[in-house]
């Protein structure tokens, strides 16, 4: 009987603590919270809203509205970590409830591949045939930080973030190697040599688009004798891993240059750049009143035009016709070797044309020392190549020694003859003047009277003429 009194008092009080919980959780006020998170993550200039669900206080029978008082922002343009804290209130009841908020970089870069006909090389190297674009909205532009890979028939573009958000891109492509590679000159492709003059090989750089730089691999054939006259042909081959081949030449030409010795004392060579124009008429007149012959480096730029009769005048009359520019713009005949003998082949033609006489006489745009090339050949030295072609395609260019100073220095006739006449050598005077402008044609006849009067030869230039050349610039 006494044992099952205490059974009697175990189940009581258990029913007593069962009531107790049952009133603590369902009668008893406070403040309920659903889904309440400590810790939210949200992703880089997400829109952040406050994450707190339904929170009312009360019991199982009614639960009411409470005022919510925050504080704390988020700034989702900007990562890191907030906190933000949240005071709920009912009446005198006040619960508080703090909640990280962490804006991190969850979101992965774009990535962009435009190509057509995508392949890789057979030893895995990848050839750059496409173009890619990668922009991640913390780090920006990734383009330069994606990595390529060859993979079952595949080119595999991937890309990640600081971090660590990944994305890649598959794309089909052929495994071959269709391109051959591709030889470089170092140096001219044509080189002209004086006689005995030592030749220095330069070489060559190959590069392959699989196989990079295959210089080393490169075989030449062909060799330089400078103490023979003639043409040398220099032949660099070199094959890839897939068996492509190619070759290229350098052309080397051994000449004899001639000495020009100088013929008498007190010779003067009138030449006359530019022409012909409106006044050329009036100095062949004056040149036949005198018997004297003269040298006239011509043009067929806009200010020759319409003049062709006076170059046929200038050769029927014994004065030497010889070649100045075609075009006469510098931009263009010093832009490239091609240019330059494209331009002086045409004026070389017209002469011909107009005469029946091939003339092999030379005046450079500027003369052979001038700088303004520089602006146009892109480094690549062209006066000093220039003249020594010249020389062993059989021309002769010819400067002066004597500025009349009508160029741009004086517009007037009598200093023209002052700056001729007191600059005469005792031995060969080659003088500048241009038959394009009045007031220097009108200086010639008393340049020539004082010539005669002085003991002067005046002569026209020829290929046996003794040399008058400038110190080359470029």
């Amino acid at each position: 009987m006494n044992k099952f009194k205490h059974w009697k008092i175990v189940i009581l009080l258990i029913g007593v603590i069962i009531f107790l919980v049952l009133l603590t959780v369902f009668i008893y006020p406070k403040f309920k919270l659903k889904n309440f998170q400590e810790i939210i993550e949200i992703s880089y200039n997400d829109l952040y809203e406050d994450n707190y669900n339904d929170v009312c206080f009360g019991n199982i029978f009614s639960c009411h509205e409470v005022a919510v008082k925050k504080d704390g922002n988020v700034d989702t343009k900007k990562l890191g970590e907030y906190k933000v804290t949240y005071t709920f209130s009912y009446q005198n009841n006040v619960i508080v409830k703090e909640q990280i908020v962490k804006v991190m970089d969850k979101k992965a870069p774009t990535l962009e591949v435009n190509g057509e006909n995508l392949k890789y090389c057979p030893n895995g190297s990848i050839p750059v045939n496409f173009e890619i674009k990668a922009i991640d909205d913390i780090d920006g532009d990734l383009s330069d930080k994606v990595l390529v890979k060859a993979e079952d028939s595949k080119l595999v573009f991937s890309v990640a973030d600081g971090a660590g958000n990944e994305v890649k891109v598959f794309k089909d492509a052929r495994k071959i190697d269709e391109e051959a590679p591709k030889i470089n000159l170092i140096g001219d492709n044509l080189v002209y040599l004086q006689l005995n003059q030592k030749y220095e090989e330069n070489g060559v750089k190959a590069v392959d688009n699989c196989d990079g730089d295959i210089s080393e691999k490169v075989i030449r054939e062909g060799e330089v004798d400078s103490s023979k006259e003639g043409k040398y042909v220099i032949t660099y081959k070199v094959s890839d891993s897939s068996g492509l081949s190619s070759s290229t030449n350098r052309t080397v030409y051994v000449y004899q240059a001639k000495n020009y010795a100088e013929k008498g004392t007190k010779n003067v060579y009138l030449t006359f750049d530019d022409g012909p124009s409106a006044y050329t008429g009036q100095l062949l007149d004056v040149l036949k009143k005198y018997n004297v012959k003269a040298t006239f480096f011509l043009t067929s730029q806009n200010t020759s035009k319409g003049y062709d009769d006076m170059i046929k005048r200038e050769y029927d009359e014994g004065h030497t016709v010889a070649i100045h520019s075609y075009t006469h713009s510098y931009s263009y005949i010093y832009a490239s070797v091609d240019n330059y003998f494209e331009d002086l082949t045409n004026m070389q033609n017209k002469i011909y044309n107009l005469t029946g006489y091939k003339t092999m006489i030379v005046r450079f745009p500027g003369g052979s020392s001038n700088t303004i090339s520089k602006n146009y050949d892109n480094g690549s030295h062209i006066m000093s190549n220039l003249a020594k072609m010249l020389g062993a395609k059989g021309y002769r260019y010819f400067d002066w020694n004597v500025l009349s100073g009508d160029a741009g220095e004086t517009t007037d006739t009598k200093q023209i003859v002052k700056n001729v006449t007191s600059n005469l050598k005792s031995g060969t005077s080659v003088v500048l003047q241009h038959d394009t402008k009045n007031f220097s044609v009108n200086a010639v006849e008393d340049i020539i009277k004082y010539g005669i009067e002085n003991g002067y030869n005046f002569l026209p230039l020829t290929m046996d003429s003794p040399s008058v050349e400038h110190s080359i610039n470029n």
